[in-house]
């Protein structure tokens, strides 16, 4: 399976990736000392019995769109990344625009930093977030919280990208 993450720039989608399989995708000198994805970035993370989920993180910030294209052709799912704390932001949305207009066909939103706020804003933050999926093609698309700094979540998120191998149709 091919995973793309999505989102706007500093919601946490390369930490995600990291979280999840270990590697920290940003390998070029100037986005390790800039803190940020300019270029696309790859991991994978083996489920046992050959089964291997494939991880492309794309970059948030606008500046690299022609990355971000190159990144979600040919992906099985996205991951489309929020900050609890900042909530869905202008990137968001064209992230999402683009997923669909390049026929994505799965989406997972998974709202990350969920240490940094409190529950009322976990709330406004999740209202906010079916509000804006409910005009476009994944507005079934299930939410997951996830601390990238904790983990908490992550354990769940990986089990049900484990679970969509057997039952997403080829």
């Amino acid at each position: 399976m091919i995973i793309a993450t999505a989102g706007h720039v500093d919601h946490g989608k390369t930490k995600l990736i990291e979280a999840i399989t270990g590697v920290n995708s940003d390998r070029l000198p100037e986005e390790k000392n800039r803190g940020m994805s300019i270029d696309l970035g790859f991991a994978y993370h083996d489920l046992g019995n050959g089964v291997i989920l494939n991880f492309i993180d794309v970059p948030g910030h606008e500046r690299f769109i022609n990355n971000l294209l190159s990144g979600f052709s040919n992906v099985d799912l996205s991951l489309l990344v929020i900050a609890a704390d900042d909530g869905p932001m202008p990137q968001t949305e064209e992230h999402l625009s683009i997923l669909q207009l390049l026929q994505v066909k799965n989406c997972i939103i998974v709202l990350t930093k969920i240490d940094k706020v409190n529950q009322k804003r976990l709330d406004n933050v999740c209202c906010l977030i079916k509000k804006m999926m409910h005009k476009t093609i994944f507005s079934d698309a299930e939410i997951f919280h996830i601390s990238n700094k904790t983990s908490q979540g992550i354990d769940n998120l990986v089990s049900h990208l484990n679970c969509l191998l057997y039952t997403s149709p080829s």
